[in-house]
């Protein structure tokens, strides 16, 4: 009965970070290649919900199946949104089970925010552009990164509190 139910959870959190994975590549470019990244709540909750490997299949899941959605599967942004999310989760479970005395949930957001606008701007440096002055935008990627990454981790943190309240209210 346990399984059943982790895994039921597990797929309302790939469900939920599918929706608005799929939903953000609706909402208007701000900054070139700018998006709020708000699917990557639902990575960071997953991983301090049921670790790592579950975080990366959602991540990876959401990548996926958001991608199909959206008709990009196999473009130059699939591949920036793989690249991006694959780095971030990876940072993210790194410093989670590493340095979790020392990094919070915001803290944990905000490398790996970081971590993912610096794979996607290598990504598109060695895929797209090869141009050495893409690396102008890294100043603004990672503000960017500063502020979305403060962000999601304050969502994610009321998230995980949120579910796991909501847990210890569930019989067995």
């Amino acid at each position: 009965m346990e399984q059943i139910r982790r895994l039921s959870r597990l797929a309302l959190l790939l469900a939920l970070a599918v929706v608005i994975h799929t939903a953000e590549t609706f909402l208007p470019f701000t900054v070139v290649w700018f998006r709020f990244g708000f699917a990557n709540i639902i990575g960071l909750a997953t991983l301090y919900l049921f670790g790592f490997k579950d975080a990366l299949f959602i991540t990876l899941g959401r990548i996926f199946l958001g991608s199909l959605a959206t008709g990009l599967f196999g473009s130059p942004a699939f591949v920036l949104s793989l690249s991006g999310g694959t780095s971030a989760i990876l940072a993210m479970g790194l410093l989670h089970r590493y340095f979790s005395k020392t990094f919070s949930e915001i803290g944990v957001s905000l490398a790996g925010a970081v971590c993912h606008n610096a794979a996607q701007l290598a990504a598109a440096y060695l895929i797209l552009l090869r141009n050495e002055a893409i690396l102008l935008m890294l100043p603004l990627m990672i503000l960017t990164a500063t502020v979305t990454g403060f962000i999601n981790g304050m969502a994610a943190k009321f998230f995980i509190r949120h579910v796991k309240k909501l847990d210890t209210r569930q019989p067995n």
